[in-house]
């Protein structure tokens, strides 16, 4: 009987958190499929099932960086299931609460007080984005399910390691950085910390120390040394070359420290160093440490130094893993200064329990709007009703030429299935690919910008003969009679369709 009650009694909790990771999915304000990122990084998944004909279109048959997201998503893709990560966004979130919360009761003891519970939680929803958001617009959770989002799983190993559940927190970490190899480096840092405090704690290299460590080095070393293999430089000079337009003119706002760098970003690095003071006596301490000193040591020196090659590497990416250890460092002490009057004042605890609460259903409530809106409204932009134009009338042999600058063309992939010739947002990752990225954008680029002059049909022609381009999406305002030769697809007070060929 004790047992069924302790299955129950879990069974509740793990609901119970999972109502806290919808809840805060709402204050995050999930979007709906094919938003930004997702349009790059399911691109090889949607290649490789068949969607569409996008195993037509050039950057799908590109090296994919993300083998096992792509693995992932090409699974929910064969199963007809996508609409899965709408479930797996708020359960990785409920994950991220669990862990932080866990992390909080092992340094201050609040699990057992409901009421500090309830504040802590509080606390966290109320920041949630600037717990979440890192220095160079890097961000843990985001606003829908994508690689960063596995992040938390780092969160959960380093709460598993405190709890000395060690192998599943080097199992964890690997994990998360398998999802998003961005955080490889933070993810070997983290095991480095992990492996000297077991030596330290056990004054010899036990097998507490030898499991973990080769757990993490066998799950991540092949990952390592596929991408080390795959994205090594061509030769020097194109290498460099491909790493400074990815630095200087794709990713400058997450490369650049000059660009990124606010009163804000100050604000959160005085919150890591205090949190850190607060923790100083604990194993956490020594896990931030290394995250902490990547960031002390590069913001500087990349703010006064140009380094390409390290600049796409993002090393302040730490920051998107220290700043919910910061918060919930300083949320779980506050919470657990309370915890004396709580105890002493019955009227204290009720008064801070549903200020806990206020604290986490404001926030939803008052998104709960704009997220319905997101997922539920019809969309009715002139960039949706060209891509359902292309939706129902592409073929196999299609190409699209798309403006490549206008973020709201860049879904036209997965929300048609129509290959397009390049645009933008969606970049490769291998350096003699991002030439030829970089190459697709300037002759588009060259186009769109002489669309409505005589030089505009000469070079959509010339885009045709070398790359194979059937339509063209460009403005309604263009004089019609410039393109004579070409058929006028579609058009309407926005945009017009010039194909090669009638469809």
């Amino acid at each position: 009987m004790s047992s069924s009650r302790g299955k129950s009694l879990t069974i509740v909790t793990a609901i119970g958190w999972l109502i806290l990771g919808v809840a805060l999915s709402i204050v995050a304000l999930q979007r709906p499929l094919f938003e930004e990122n997702q349009n790059t990084k399911f691109l090889h998944a949607a290649a490789a099932n068949g969607y569409g004909f996008l195993s037509h279109d050039w950057m799908a048959n590109t090296l994919d960086p993300l083998p096992a997201f792509t693995l992932l998503i090409e699974t929910l893709f064969t199963l007809h299931s996508l609409q899965i990560v709408y479930v797996l966004f708020p359960i990785l979130l409920a994950i991220l609460l669990w862990s932080l919360a866990s992390i909080s009761n092992r340094l201050f003891g609040i699990k057992h007080h409901t009421a500090a519970l309830a504040l802590f939680l509080g606390l966290l929803f109320v920041e949630e984005k600037n717990m979440q958001l890192g220095f160079g617009t890097q961000y843990l959770i985001g606003h829908y399910f994508q690689p960063c989002v596995f992040g938390v799983l780092i969160i959960l190993g380093i709460e598993r390691f405190l709890a000395g559940a060690r192998m599943w927190a080097s199992l964890a970490i690997a994990v998360g950085a398998a999802f998003h190899p961005a955080y490889m480096p933070s993810a070997l840092l983290i095991q480095g910390s992990f492996t000297a405090l077991t030596i330290y704690r056990e004054k010899k290299i036990s097998r507490d120390v030898l499991l973990p460590l080769m757990l993490f080095i066998g799950l991540s070393a092949p990952l390592v040394i596929r991408y080390k293999l795959l994205f090594a430089y061509t030769t020097p000079d194109i290498g460099r070359e491909a790493m400074s337009i990815l630095s200087t003119q794709r990713i400058a706002t997450h490369t650049k420290v000059s660009h990124w760098l606010n009163y804000e970003d100050y604000i959160s690095m005085a919150i890591i160093v205090i949190s850190m003071g607060i923790v100083r006596k604990s194993p956490l301490f020594w896990i931030m440490l290394p995250l902490a000193a990547v960031i002390a040591i590069t913001v500087p020196l990349l703010y006064f130094v140009s380094w390409p090659s390290l600049e796409v590497l993002t090393p302040w990416r730490t920051s998107v893993i220290l700043l919910p250890l910061a918060y919930t460092i300083l949320a779980g002490k506050l919470s657990a200064s309370l915890i004396p009057l709580m105890e002493r004042k019955p009227l204290a605890r009720k008064v801070l329990l549903l200020v806990g609460c206020i604290g986490v259903i404001a926030p939803v409530m008052a998104h709960l709007p704009a997220q319905a809106s997101a997922l539920f409204a019809t969309k009715e932009s002139p960039e949706e009703k060209v891509m359902s134009f292309a939706r129902h009338h592409s073929t196999a042999d299609d190409l699209w030429l798309i403006p490549t600058r206008n973020g709201k063309f860049d879904p036209f992939r997965l929300e048609t299935g129509a290959p397009i010739f390049i645009n933008l947002k969606t970049h490769p990752y291998k350096d003699r690919e991002i030439l030829e990225w970089y190459h697709r954008n300037r002759k588009a680029e060259a186009f769109y910008k002489n669309e409505a002059t005589s030089s505009g049909p000469a070079l959509l022609r010339a885009l045709h003969t070398n790359y194979g381009i059937t339509h063209a999406v460009i403005d309604s305002n263009v004089p019609e009679s410039l393109y004579t030769g070409l058929h006028i697809c579609w058009k309407d007070k926005r945009y017009m369709i010039v194909g090669f060929h009638n469809n």
